[in-house]
């Protein structure tokens, strides 16, 4: 059994234990290598032969997630035998399953369910269009997470658990008693089994649906599902029908693929009976005026422009009603009428770009919680089935499969879904394919787990010389890519010859930024300062020409400006003040870094102070400033006597001042620098020297905190 603490292969940390079942044990994992959270599952091998059929299920699982790429699906990164014990290292999936949501609410939004359906529906049409297919078969609520944002995650891929016929919410050999298809059944010994196909995994989708809208558990006798809406009249008649036909006990009658399903379910409210009513009332009408329209055939043509101009109308009124929805903040709003626009014409790419456009904004603007309102890889997820399944021949669009590999490269840095995207683009399209190809080079070096970076800063250069001769200085595409050519030479900033050519595209990009009027103008000089600032550090390292850590300082300087003063100091869980908050306090190192690089204590020493008397003691990034200003001053007394005891009064009193200041920073012990100088401190602290917290004036060893160190120091 794994302990708290335990690092697996050199890099997985084990944080706590967040689950266990029969044969394994599930903890929460660090990766220390990247910094990032996982799950790991842990099966201890006992030669018995449960423990084998639950590691061939397993290994079954792993086969089938590590090829995976569908924000539905979990993905499995690692398996690591050690000792005789098996650990899966998988994504940490966050949420509640949705068999505890029904315990604790009972039936669930109609809705909600709807789009489940279609979140799910769309994993299964993924994993049935894989070669060869797969066929989940084990679909229930208890195998679904819905993750805190409100999207849903498939989890449990071959965990394998054996079938007793007395227990009948156990896992069959192929599915779960209640929600499994007749096909997956034999008799009481569980033989003769039918072949199962996608149609099964349709049957147990309609019964998870049935079980979420309803309340009532299939799994129970006498394991029937009845009409939904003899449960509760007030369910849509469309939905009943959608549930009724895939749980049909044929498998012809069922619907014969996901995609059919995920059509269904867009287009539910049409078959509702009201609907139904209403638009047979219509047919009513246009019977008796057909054969006026056939006397006068002429008037045909005039009818037909008729209604592509009543449709193209509602078109612009659902992107008009979207776009005051979206100004309001109600994006769920905003994303049903933009939804509804591409609904309706398929073939235009407007509504399409601003349905992406809202989900990236929404990612970007939480709660005071950290929640958004929608989830862009939900929101991707279905433009990306209309693309798949042709839908209004949105897979002709290069506008749209071009914003959809931006947005996978730029907001996702998911590279390979990029690559496919740009691909899609034609290369002849005047506006999108030469753009789309220097793209789809990029991110499929990027997409490599062993990138030629010179054969990727051939592709970046090239994309630069293109950036700037095919944009004029008042078409943004040419600042986002910029900003994205920015981003990919200070990730490879310490080959050789790269700083020269980013320092010359990004001056470029200043240059032509100062002719751009757009409303994001400041957010690009942000970002760009932010890239030269490591551009001119890396060349003052490379050149050894103090100028460019002038440069590199004046460059930190104009992003802490573009910077609202209001936000400094704050807590708060929306990632734009977040990222302002940890920009400032990097920056303002780095400056102070700097200064300490060419001799000038004195002014390393009042940037750390000036950041603290903005940053504040409460804020997540106030421990990096007071720990790096801690750490500053030792390393410098350091450098004058090695041995902490042997440091005068003035030197102590002067890094135990810091040192008190810091020590009521909220998070300062989680702070690994911080924590590395604590043991000193103590020590030093022991002496009882006077150490003033206040800044006072009486106290003449800590006076005028940096101005003057190099005297109080000894030097």
């Amino acid at each position: 059994m794994a302990k708290e603490g335990m690092v697996l292969d050199g890099k997985y940390e084990i944080l706590k234990e967040i689950g266990r079942g029969g044969m394994s044990i599930v903890y929460l994992a660090r990766d220390n290598r990247l910094n990032k959270q996982w799950a790991v599952k842990e099966i201890k091998n006992d030669g018995s032969k449960s423990a084998e059929t639950l590691l061939k299920g397993l290994e079954r699982e792993a086969n089938i997630l590590k090829n995976v790429d569908h924000p539905v699906l979990p993905r499995i990164v690692d398996i690591i035998n050690q000792k005789g014990i098996i650990y899966v290292v998988m994504d940490f999936i966050e949420g509640t399953n949705l068999a505890e949501v029904l315990k604790e609410e009972g039936a669930q939004p109609q809705d909600k369910v709807i789009e489940w359906g279609r979140q799910l529906a769309s994993a299964l049409d993924y994993l049935h269009s894989m070669n060869p297919p797969i066929i989940y078969r084990d679909m229930k609520p208890s195998n679904v997470m819905l993750k805190p944002e409100g999207g849903v995650k498939l989890i449990d891929f071959g965990t394998a658990k054996e079938y007793t016929i007395e227990n009948n919410a156990d896992t069959t050999a192929l599915g779960t008693r209640g929600y499994a298809a007749p096909e997956q059944f034999g008799d009481a010994q569980g033989r003769g089994l039918y072949k199962t196909d996608a149609r099964t995994d349709i049957y147990n989708l309609g019964a998870t649906l049935y079980h979420i809208v309803t309340g009532k558990n299939p799994c129970e006798p006498p394991y029937e599902m009845k009409p939904i809406r003899q449960w509760n009249p007030a369910l849509s008649t469309g939905l009943e029908k959608i549930i009724l036909k895939c749980t049909q006990p044929n498998p012809n009658d069922r619907y014969q693929s996901c995609s059919e399903l995920l059509y269904a379910l867009d287009h539910y409210t049409e078959l509702d009976d009201s609907y139904r009513r209403a638009n047979k009332k219509k047919m009513t009408l246009f019977a008796v005026s057909a054969a006026l329209t056939i006397v006068a055939a002429a008037t045909t043509i005039v009818g037909y422009t008729g209604i592509k101009r009543i449709e193209n109308e509602n078109y612009t009124a659902y992107i008009e009603s979207g776009n005051e929805a979206k100004a309001e903040g109600d994006y769920r709003q905003a994303a049903d009428e933009y939804k509804s626009a591409f609904d309706l014409i398929g073939e235009e790419s407007e509504a399409y770009v601003k349905y992406i456009d809202l989900y990236i904004d929404s990612e970007h603007d939480v709660n005071e919680e950290g929640v958004s309102q929608l989830s862009l890889e939900d929101g991707l997820n279905v433009i990306a089935n209309r693309i798949k399944n042709g839908y209004g021949n949105v897979d002709k669009q290069n506008e749209v499969l071009y914003k959809m590999g931006i947005t996978y490269f730029v907001e996702l840095e998911d590279y390979s879904a990029a690559t496919q995207y740009f691909r899609m683009v034609d290369e002849n399209d005047e506006d999108y394919g030469e753009l789309a190809a220097y793209y789809g080079s990029i991110s499929l070096i990027l997409s490599s787990t062993n990138v030629d970076v010179s054969e990727l800063m051939q592709n970046v250069d090239g994309f630069a010389s293109y950036n700037i001769s095919r944009f004029s200085n008042d078409d943004e595409e040419k600042f986002v890519n910029y900003e994205t050519l920015g981003r990919i030479y200070t990730t490879y900033i310490q080959t050789e010859g790269v700083a020269e050519k980013a320092e010359e595209t990004m001056t470029q990009a200043l240059e032509d930024l100062d002719e751009y009027t757009g409303e994001d103008a400041s957010k690009y000089l942000y970002s760009y300062n932010d890239s030269l600032s490591v551009i001119y550090e890396t060349l003052a390292e490379e050149k050894e020409d103090e100028t460019y850590y002038d440069m590199a300082v004046q460059a930190c300087q104009n992003v802490i400006n573009q910077i609202p003063a209001d936000v400094l100091g704050t807590n708060s869980n929306n990632e734009n003040v977040q990222a302002y908050n940890r920009a400032y306090v990097i920056k303002m190192c780095k400056i102070a870094e700097i200064y300490g690089i060419k001799g000038d204590y004195d002014e390393a020493v009042s940037i750390y102070e000036e950041a603290e008397g903005i940053i504040g003691k409460d804020s997540d990034y106030s421990n990096r400033i007071y720990a790096e200003h801690l750490n500053y001053i030792y390393e410098y007394l350091e450098d004058i006597e090695s041995d902490p005891e042997q440091w005068t009064e003035a030197q102590a009193v002067m890094i135990l001042t810091v040192y008190e200041e810091g020590s009521s920073v909220k998070n300062i012990t989680n702070n690994a620098t911080w924590a590395k100088r604590m043991a000193t401190m103590e020590k030093l602290k022991s002496h009882d020297y006077s150490v003033s917290t206040e800044g006072t004036e009486e106290d003449s060893t800590a006076e005028d905190g940096a101005a003057g160190i190099s005297e109080q120091m000894g030097e």
